[in-house]
């Protein structure tokens, strides 16, 4: 069976997104490993964003 792949979109509330409301990007096909390093980078570099991860399939 095919590994899970997920779905990242990263929000921030800073008032350089609100154009895009909040968005600040979005990545898709990624494995939880991936998501798990992104996840712990983005807590590091930049505090103000929040993750929401989507399940594929």
């Amino acid at each position: 069976m095919a590994e899970q792949l997920y779905t990242v979109h990263a929000f921030s509330n800073l008032p350089e997104h609100a154009p895009s409301r909040g968005g600040v990007y979005i990545i898709t096909d990624m494995t939880e490993a991936q998501v798990k390093d992104l996840k712990a980078r983005e807590a590091q570099e930049h505090p103000d964003r929040w993750l929401k991860v989507e399940a594929q399939g």
